[in-house]
């Protein structure tokens, strides 16, 4: 269940650590997702659009267009609505953004003013568990197609995050998660591993991290039918310099008490590159249809 003081630790990390997150991050696009280095990518401004890629190859193979003849699209902890400025620049569609920190909504205003996307994008402040009646100008129930990158482990519920999602997609539409999972390779190491997974949760405040079949028994739950998963943990960078560094001061301070944000953003990164790198953690893309009549 929801609480408002999950809600509000994930609100303060985002308003705290979003401008170090577009300055320190693997790209200058302006977006706060992780490089991919898929198959075809030639360029770090590429691997920074490749979810988004994904995305919008999904919505011109399998959605019809919605009212009005364009489709209607949803980003679920939308950071700074990089994603959605980027695909409105490439495919005509409505897009809202939804993001439960301050911070983000600014910057996201103001960007979308200047690519000059006010008609196209929106983006709204609000808790993707706790869904408002209306998401800006785009009514619950009809959006062709929603998704969250690298937000899904931030809901405070898995149950209530699927919830929200069979309320705000239409009958057919499509849900669409690209996170981190657990993989069953944890379970084989035992504490070693729980160790590791429960400093990415404490430092990313990622308390709904779980596993694949765990995300595909909630959504199942709420009228969800599983299409696909897609592992990008081979095209990730998990051996930088930085990394290196960062796992360098961990070692030596990690053990600190320090509960500033900027800190344990620090202390959950370095934990989930150990979970990468030692096979406890996967990134993946997973996409359901909204059943019919759910």
């Amino acid at each position: 269940m929801t609480t408002s003081a999950d809600a509000d630790r994930v609100k303060r990390f985002y308003d705290e650590n979003t401008s170090l997150f577009l300055s320190l991050g693997q790209g200058t696009e302006g977006t706060i997702h992780r490089a991919v280095w898929g198959p075809g990518v030639q360029s770090r401004v590429h691997a920074m659009a490749y979810v988004d890629g994904l995305i919008l190859d999904r919505l011109r193979r399998q959605l019809p267009p919605g009212a009005g003849g364009v489709p209607r699209v949803a980003d679920l902890g939308c950071g700074v609505c990089g994603s959605l400025c980027r695909m409105a620049k490439t495919l005509p569609l409505r897009g809202v953004g939804v993001t439960i920190s301050d911070e983000q909504v600014a910057i996201s205003r103001r960007r979308i003013d200047q690519q000059g996307l006010a008609s196209s994008v929106e983006c709204v402040k609000g808790n993707f568990c706790e869904l408002p009646p209306a998401l800006g100008s785009i009514d619950l129930g009809s959006i062709d197609l929603a998704f969250s990158i690298e937000a899904f482990v931030h809901a405070p519920s898995g149950d209530d995050y699927f919830r929200e999602c069979a309320r705000l997609v239409r009958p057919g539409g499509t849900l669409i998660v690209c996170d981190d999972f657990i993989t069953e390779g944890h379970y084989r190491e035992g504490h070693a591993a729980s160790r590791w997974i429960d400093r990415f949760r404490r430092g990313w405040v990622a308390k709904n991290v779980c596993t694949e079949d765990e995300a595909n028994e909630r959504a199942a739950r709420a009228g969800f039918t599983h299409v696909e998963t897609i592992d990008l943990t081979p095209y990730l960078e998990i051996r930088r310099p930085r990394d290196y560094a960062i796992g360098l001061l961990m070692r030596g301070f990690g053990w600190l008490p320090i509960e500033n944000n900027y800190w344990l953003m620090l202390y959950g990164g370095h934990a989930l590159q150990v979970g990468l790198k030692r096979g406890w953690m996967k990134y993946a893309v997973m996409v359901w249809r909204r059943n019919d009549g759910a």
